[in-house]
């Protein structure tokens, strides 16, 4: 049984419009396109972060990102501006075929945030987040 209980209420009602809509849980829906195109593997780490390096955050841009392939292929993106609007995202999203990461500073702590997926398991992120780590440590340095 999927279950939104630490998700917000906003998963909870689109569950409930996803259950509504095709008569079925949405954890069989998930299940179904995991078969269908596999797994993805999440995680998000704190990272220690000294004042300075949180400040040079703000600094980045895509041409900050010298990397040319994240965990053996080639980068499609690097951004540092919301897309729609252009706004920028206090931090970096760098992306690759099958995986990317994201990277901002706590706004609170003295740590970044470092988010990471990959659509090819958990090898292949453990990849993707070895890699961020030294994407960015060479970025704000």
């Amino acid at each position: 049984m999927w279950t939104t209980d630490k998700d917000g209420l906003l998963l909870g009602l689109l569950a409930a419009e996803i259950t509504a809509r095709t008569g079925r849980d949405p954890g069989e829906l998930y299940e179904k396109l995991a078969a269908e195109f596999g797994r993805s593997s999440y995680t998000r780490i704190d990272t220690p972060c000294a004042p300075e390096e949180k400040a040079n955050f703000r600094k980045l841009t895509p041409e900050t990102i010298t990397a040319r392939e994240l965990a053996g292929e080639p980068i499609v993106s690097i951004l540092t501006r919301a897309p729609g609007n252009g706004a920028l995202i206090g931090g970096v999203k760098v992306v690759a075929a099958n995986g990317w990461f994201a990277a901002r500073p706590s706004g609170t702590e003295n740590i970044y945030k470092l988010y990471a997926e990959s659509f090819r398991g958990e090898k292949h992120l453990a990849q993707i987040v070895d890699q961020a780590r030294e994407i960015i440590t060479g970025a704000l340095a």
